[in-house]
Formats: C-alpha cells, sequence, structure tokens
C-alpha cells in the first residue's frame, strides 16, 4: 500500500481538493483507494489527526471548539477508523489530507505521527505539497484571517522551505514532492484534475464530477475587505481569532454586493508584492533544491542579493491593497441604504466609515440611518 499525505499548505485548494475526494469516497474504493471518512459530516479532511501531537492549547482555530478531552478523543476515534478502513478495504492507496498537518515537524512529538503512519504497514509514503507564489499567499491568507480578526496578516507565514526540510527528516526514507501551484500548470488548470492525473488517473473523472462548480473559499473585493477590516476593529477588536454571527451577516452583504457589479480580485501595491515576493531568498532556494518556478519572477534579482526593503506602512487593508476609492464609496452607501444592521450602533459605525475610509468624503446616507444613528 502507497500513503499519499497531503499537507496542503494553506490557501493552495486544500478545501476543493478534499471536498472532491470525500464527495467520491465510495466510487474511489471500487478503484482500491481509500480517502478515510472523517467521522463528521461537516469535516473534508484528516485534520483531528494532529491531536498526535499538538497540544490541546496550540489547536487549529477549527478544533477549539472542541473542549481538551474531545479533541484528544476525536483525534484518536479517527485513527482507530483509519486502521479499521486500511485493515477490512487493504487498499493500493491511501490518501490522508489536511493542511494541519504541515505543522507536524515543527512539534516535539512529531514522531507520534509518523509512528502511526508506519503503523498502517505501508510499503511507500509520498508527502505532498503545492507551492504557491509568495505575494499571492500573503494576500490569500491574510484576507482569509479577516473573517475573524481585524489585522490584515495571515494566521501561517509562507515557510515551504522549512515545511520540506522538516518533513525530509521526519520521513527521511520516503518521497516528498513540491507542485506548482499556479493555475496554467496544473493540470485540468485546477487542482482536483491535477491530483487525480498525478496519483489516481483511472479516477480523475469520477473527481472531476463531484467537483463543486463554483470557487471555494471566494474572495472579497479590496473594498469589500477594507469595510470588514473596520467593522472588526470597531466592534471586536479584543477578539483576535473568533468568528461570529454578525460578522458573517455582513460578509454575506458584501458578498453579495461584490456578485452584482464587475468587481476586480483585490491586488497587492507594488511595493507589498516587491516586498513578498523578492525580500529574501525564499523563492530562490525553493527553485534551486525543488525545482519549482513562479511564472514571470526575476530569479536573477534575487541570486545578485537585491532584496526589497519592508515599506512602512502595514495596518490597513488599504496600506497593503490597491483601494477603488469611488467604488468604496459607492460600497458605503448601498450598506447604508441596505436594511443591514438597522439599528443605533450599526448605524453610527456606518456613518463613520467616510472619516475612517475616505477621508471625509461624502456619501449620501438615507434619513433613516441618521435618525437612527443620534
Amino acid at each position: 500500500m502507497k500513503v499519499i499525505l497531503h499537507i496542503g499548505p494553506a490557501k493552495t485548494g486544500t478545501t476543493a481538493l478534499q471536498k472532491a475526494l470525500y464527495s467520491a469516497r465510495e466510487k474511489l474504493v471500487d478503484f482500491s483507494v481509500l480517502y478515510p471518512d472523517t467521522l463528521d459530516k461537516n469535516d473534508y479532511n484528516h485534520g483531528k489527526l494532529c491531536a498526535l501531537f499538538v497540544p490541546y492549547g496550540d489547536a487549529p482555530r477549527g478544533l477549539k471548539k472542541l473542549s481538551e478531552a474531545e479533541y484528544y478523543d476525536a483525534g484518536k476515534s479517527l485513527q482507530e477508523r483509519i486502521k479499521l478502513d486500511v485493515q477490512t478495504i487493504c487498499p493500493d492507496i491511501l490518501i490522508l489530507s489536511s493542511e494541519w498537518l504541515a505543522s507536524a515537524y515543527d512539534h516535539q512529538d512529531a514522531h507520534k505521527f509518523s509512528d502511526f503512519i508506519d503503523s498502517l504497514m505501508p510499503d511507500s509514503i509520498e508527502v505532498l505539497l503545492y507551492a504557491r507564489r509568495p505575494s499571492n499567499f500573503f494576500l490569500s491568507a491574510s484576507q482569509q484571517r479577516l473573517r475573524a480578526s481585524h489585522q490584515f496578516k495571515p494566521i501561517f507565514h509562507w515557510r515551504l522551505n522549512e515545511i520540506i526540510a522538516g518533513f525530509q527528516k521526519l520521513f527521511a526514507s520516503h518521497t516528498i514532492s513540491v507542485r506548482l501551484f499556479e493555475r496554467p500548470a496544473l493540470v485540468g488548470l485546477n487542482i482536483v484534475s491535477d491530483f487525480a492525473e498525478t496519483y489516481i488517473p483511472e479516477c480523475r473523472t469520477i473527481l472531476e464530477n463531484v467537483q463543486e462548480s463554483t470557487e471555494v473559499n471566494e474572495s472579497f473585493s479590496a473594498e469589500a475587505m477594507a469595510v470588514l477590516q473596520n467593522f472588526r476593529r470597531v466592534h471586536f477588536a479584543d477578539q483576535e481569532d473568533v468568528f461570529n454571527g454578525k460578522t458573517r451577516k455582513l460578509m454575506r452583504v458584501l458578498k453579495r454586493m461584490d456578485a452584482k457589479d464587475d468587481r476586480k480580485k483585490p491586488t497587492l501595491t507594488a511595493e507589498w508584492r516587491d516586498f513578498f515576493d523578492y525580500g529574501n531568498d525564499q523563492a530562490l532556494r525553493l527553485h534551486h533544491l525543488h525545482h519549482i518556478t513562479f511564472s514571470d519572477f526575476d530569479y536573477p534579482r534575487l541570486a545578485s542579493g537585491q532584496f526589497a526593503p519592508k515599506p512602512e506602512k502595514c495596518r490597513d487593508v488599504a496600506d497593503f491593497v490597491d483601494i477603488d476609492q469611488d467604488r468604496l464609496a459607492t460600497m458605503i452607501t448601498r450598506l447604508a441604504n441596505s436594511p443591514w444592521s438597522p439599528n443605533r450602533s450599526g448605524s453610527k459605525w456606518l456613518l463613520s466609515l467616510p472619516n475612517n475610509l475616505l477621508g471625509g468624503q461624502l456619501c449620501q446616507f438615507p434619513l433613516w440611518r441618521r435618525l437612527i444613528a443620534c
């Protein structure tokens, strides 16, 4: 049996791939491919295996909803289920996937994870991760964090070389594979087809048929991000890495607004994009050691040591991302005219946005909003 450990990392299409594998898991068994059940209808991955090596206090935010006892019990239950499935099905290929596994090498109990994999008696193990351009990773990961924070920065740093080196030690006698995460470089222009064609080509059609037609974790516009950050800063500045219903409600409204017009995907300012791609030699090391070549990337610049300086401003979304001020003003006006949060607190915050985000530019607020805010 071959074990494929897909460890992400974050923001490389992991959710899309996991949902496809999970949805097709019963059909995959017919091809002697096992993607074990996660024991939770809301989970598509095997992240609970991190209970093997991550103390409860450092558990990923998605598992903090569990008590300490529930956390370790869930990890143990998943281990037992995987072992049972392997013994019962006797697959040729076992696929385990979670971006939370990417930190395994960095924990004192990392050996417990590798020992568990060895206990499944595999003939071979291949650890797989996808490599995304540093600047693109920062933008995507920072945007994801805004959903539960007012800080515009990733929870996880771009540290592919460190992850690869760590897993090379953890699984020293096995294969560590790195694939480029850029749409033109992916087979079929998406991660599901790319993974299937590379590892289980006979199952590619099955996975493509269950693949969701809509993009997973669809991005916000730059203007929506600015509004969302200010909302979190004003109302939930003391709640870091905490999701709540009020934020989700605003996010739904902002997504609908983005969907109604021809909004552009957010782009980093030239200075910050330059810094994330060329602020150190990490991309060059990845290129030399693992043959990952990002498109339109100036590798000679890094080879000559011409590293980009870090820009000074690093607090607001507008410091990092190009904002269309006219579109932002329109979004604020539309939000104020919508039935979202028709109360004093929400209305006072809306009326503060022109000063906070537009430098005092006037917006057309309805009379009822102004009266409620008083």
